[in-house]
């Protein structure tokens, strides 16, 4: 029997994160799928009625179905792999291998240390040299060699592997980082002794306009020689800088997997003030009980859906076209499409429960239908305009507060999407400054600053709000 999962407990309880997700806040990209399962009217429609949408429904038995090779590392990698920001426990992780995923990016930072201690429980039942681990920390300028080696022997011992597949440089925000003294050094030693393979690099992009581009940094890493794995952002509405990089790791024999895979939502959930929802009734209840008038909490609840109500009739036309009831089936097809790249050797997925796994695994090794592919082409101009593009800083220099609205949209994807409601919280209090809390009165000088038409202001007041919840 199966046990309960970290995410089957916490269905029981009802936060911020549960309300936001459920009125389909579209406040950052990403690869986190919820409960749901695909509606019969996507996943089995009779082709006399529409076009189905995949090629394959999930199957509770179904496997991975295509492995590519990682570069020059050699390692077969399965087409889809496990994002294990939220693994805390074996049984997910043990799931995903025996559905045939065998690569796992993690962190020392992912749950504080108890995803590499989840992965650690599940490799017990499975061969070691048929899974690839990547781990990543944080690497600053400060660190000598003894520091980073220190790093690594707790994220092993945590792990209780005899060795790391790849070790890779988190957020390596210049090319000069790049070239980290201490860094190389522990590796050239750990490679040494046997304990590290691979090294490798991540960048989500840059935080302000005087930072240097995720391309260029990752290029530069391609090309360096050193690194043999990189991980980036790269999904339908983002990514022209993949591109990139993935065609710079190809002729650099470098391997290439994804993050922030699936942008955009698709529903919002009807608010009427005299007739709440039984979640806007709880959330509503966690509202009063911290404090929070009933009048203030109603206005707030209904800007949440004026703002996902706006954004849902731009995409009502193709919604209804296929029968796309939940935003799941966006975000499949949309990591469908990260896979149709074939120089794009796997797609991180953040997951938490079989359920989702099945649904990712049926993807391994399927092609975009024509329905499909023309969802996609129909989406961007009515999702681009409420997709915040990781890295992208262009909308700076007009605020003469200088928010970071990209950094802030990832912290927002961090609590909507990944549940990490401390982590994002705790990032967000720490940036210089006070965050978007200038937007509160700022005449507005920043629209028209984002080429895509986001609504910068009032994305920051959400996001503001949402980040700094007691």
């Amino acid at each position: 029997m199966k046990k309960s999962t970290r995410a089957d407990r916490d269905r029981s309880r009802v936060n911020r994160r549960d309300f936001v997700r459920s009125s389909g806040a579209a406040l950052a990209g990403g690869a986190l799928l919820g409960l749901t399962p695909i509606p019969e009217s996507v996943a089995g429609r009779d082709s006399s009625e529409a076009p189905s949408l995949f090629p394959i429904g999930p199957s509770q038995d179904g496997r991975i179905q295509s492995y590519r090779t990682l570069g020059r590392t050699g390692f077969q990698v399965s087409d889809v792999s496990l994002g294990a920001a939220l693994i805390r426990e074996a049984n997910v992780a043990r799931y995903a291998f025996d559905k045939g995923i065998n690569y796992i990016d993690t962190a020392e930072g992912y749950e504080n240390g108890a995803s590499e201690r989840g992965i650690r429980d599940a490799l017990r039942h499975f061969d070691r040299k048929k899974i690839f681990i990547a781990t990543k920390a944080n690497i600053r300028p400060r660190h000598d060699k003894e520091t980073v080696l220190n790093k690594f022997r707790q994220s092993l011992a945590r792990l209780d592997s005899e060795y790391i597949d790849a070790y890779m440089m988190s957020s390596v925000d210049t090319v000069k980082m790049l070239d980290h003294p201490g860094y190389h050094a522990a590796m050239d030693q750990l490679k040494a002794e046997g304990r590290v393979k691979f090294t490798g690099a991540t960048y989500h992009g840059p935080e302000a306009t005087d930072q240097t581009g995720m391309a260029d940094v990752l290029c530069a890493a391609a090309e360096d020689g050193r690194f043999d794995v990189l991980l980036l952002v790269y999904n339908f509405l983002n990514h022209s800088e993949g591109d990139r990089i993935i065609a710079t790791c190809k002729a650099n024999h470098v391997g290439t997997t994804a993050m922030k895979t699936a942008p955009g939502k698709l529903r919002a959930e009807p608010f009427d003030p005299d007739n709440l929802s039984e979640l806007y009734q709880q959330y509503l209840h966690l509202m009063l009980r911290a404090g929070q008038s009933r009048e203030s909490a109603l206005r707030e609840l209904k800007a949440y859906s004026d703002e996902q109500n706006k954004f849902v009739e731009g995409t009502k036309v193709f919604a209804e076209r296929y029968g796309i009831e939940t935003d799941e089936a966006l975000q499949l097809v949309s990591i469908q499409w990260v896979l149709q790249n074939p120089d794009m050797h796997t797609a991180c997925i953040s997951v938490w429960n079989f359920d989702t796994i099945d649904k990712v695994v049926a993807l391994s090794g399927t092609k975009l239908t024509a329905p499909a592919d023309e969802l996609l082409q129909e989406s961007r101009s009515s999702l681009s305009p409420q997709y915040c593009r990781h890295g992208c800083v262009e909308c700076m220099d007009s605020c003469p507060f200088r928010v970071p609205v990209s950094n802030i949209m990832r912290y927002a994807y961090y609590f909507e999407s990944q549940g990490r409601e401390r982590y994002a919280m705790s990032r967000y209090a720490a940036l210089a400054g006070s965050g978007a809390a200038p937007c509160t009165d700022c005449a507005g000088l920043c629209v028209g600053a984002c080429r895509y038409g986001l609504d910068i202001q009032r994305k920051m007041l959400q996001v503001h709000d949402l980040l700094t919840l007691a």
